[in-house]
């Protein structure tokens, strides 16, 4: 019970309003959620799938036999799924063939849970429990956003409500329910500049560290740490303290990772090494977008660019206006990184991990009366997306 108060004392330190947790974070998640359902389970099958993948259709499930728990399992999901069960394996090659030496092991080695007892657990645990903490990592995440909006950023609750809202609604925002990543990544980077706010350095190392081990991305958060403590000092070097050692003992933890890799392959920088073989930093950044939206058709690919352009304008003009230039350089990072890989493959997923662009544009919808038509349009397309993803397109 003391637990429950306390927490219930500290959602109201958030928002006086007791209802807010429920009306801007948990019906929204319901509804979101009950609505891919319905779309999945009108779409497989009534939708064409991709032909490419027919086996997996003709199968009838990639993970899992559960349905409902299978539609929240595609592509890199099976990658994490194999060091799970098996470890990381390196392929013949790693810069030309596949192989899970690229996925960093925070969110499998979360997933594996008891299995590292030694106690055998069925292939099905693995994947419930895994869209499990990706949906309770995504409402913690939302909860820490929304009090961090507020408290730090101080902006209103309105504005904290209507981010969270284009969050919720975003194309590709069912990932966060998805056996996948980003609900970990998120939550740790909100986690961390909630407590570097606060000035608690040795934790926000301690999270810094977590989310180097979590993804590719992790580098940029930890970089502009460095950033963001500097700006807080105000840019004097004699204001610095001993305190900004914890940010240089970040990355042990990845570090033992890279080492572990490389006993297994010989490659230093395995994962990144791994990466080339994905299609990530290995060709022409402009042979490869114009590959991309050479089709005359309005595809993904297209609506991604569009999305990517219009993240990393925001991001500019965050820098510019935004008294905290450390956050707009982490969006304007974020926000350009998937097209400087070359690819155009999945960017709007990982455009969803731009959390300043959202607040900058709940805060300029506030008082708008575009922000409803706004989220309809992008809902509408967030399940056109999630029908596709069921049936075995590459939307994100």
């Amino acid at each position: 019970m003391r637990l429950i108060d306390n927490l219930n004392k500290w959602l109201l330190s958030i928002d006086p309003d007791k209802n807010w947790l429920w009306h801007t974070i948990l019906v929204p998640f319901i509804v979101t959620r009950l609505c891919w359902l319905l779309t999945a389970y009108y779409a497989a099958g009534n939708f064409l799938t991709n032909p490419t993948y027919q086996r997996y259709v003709d199968r009838g499930f990639y993970l899992s036999r559960v349905f409902f728990l299978d539609i929240f399992t595609r592509w890199d999901s099976a990658q994490y799924f194999t060091i799970i069960k098996g470890g990381y394996a390196p392929s013949s090659d790693l810069r030309t063939v596949y192989s899970n030496i690229a996925f960093f092991p925070l969110y499998p080695y979360l997933v594996k849970s008891s299995g590292w007892l030694g106690i055998s657990l069925p292939d099905g645990f693995y994947i419930a429990f895994g869209l499990l903490l990706s949906n309770l990592l995504f409402l913690a995440g939302s909860v820490l956003l929304y009090r961090l909006i507020i408290r730090e950023f101080h902006f209103s609750s309105v504005t904290a409500a209507r981010t969270i809202g284009l969050l919720m609604v975003f194309p590709t925002g069912f990932i966060f329910s998805c056996f996948y990543t980003e609900s970990l990544f998120f939550f740790l980077t909100v986690l961390c500049f909630s407590l570097s706010f606060n000035n608690r350095w040795g934790w926000t190392a301690l999270t810094a560290g977590l989310l180097l081990v979590t993804r590719a991305q992790g580098f940029v958060v930890w970089g502009i740490l460095f950033v963001f403590y500097l700006e807080r000092k105000g840019w004097s070097i004699r204001r610095v303290k001993p305190d900004l050692g914890w940010l240089f003992l970040a990355p042990a933890g990845l570090a033992a990772h890279l080492y572990y890799l490389y006993r297994l392959t010989g490659e230093p920088l395995a994962p990144f090494v791994a990466m080339t073989a994905w299609g990530r930093a290995n060709s022409s950044l402009l042979a490869s977008l114009w590959e991309n939206l050479s089709s005359p058709v309005l595809d993904v690919f297209k609506i991604d660019f569009i999305f990517s352009l219009v993240f990393i304008a925001i991001s500019i003009v965050i820098v510019v206006k935004w008294p905290q230039k450390s956050i707009g350089l982490l969006a304007l990072a974020l926000s350009a990184m998937p097209m400087a890989s070359g690819l155009l493959v999945s960017a709007s997923r990982y455009l969803l991990l731009v959390f300043p662009v959202f607040i900058y544009i709940g805060a300029r919808l506030e008082r708008s009366r575009y922000y409803d038509p706004i989220r309809a349009v992008l809902f509408t397309l967030q399940i056109i997306y999630f029908a596709g993803w069921v049936n075995y397109y590459w939307i994100v």
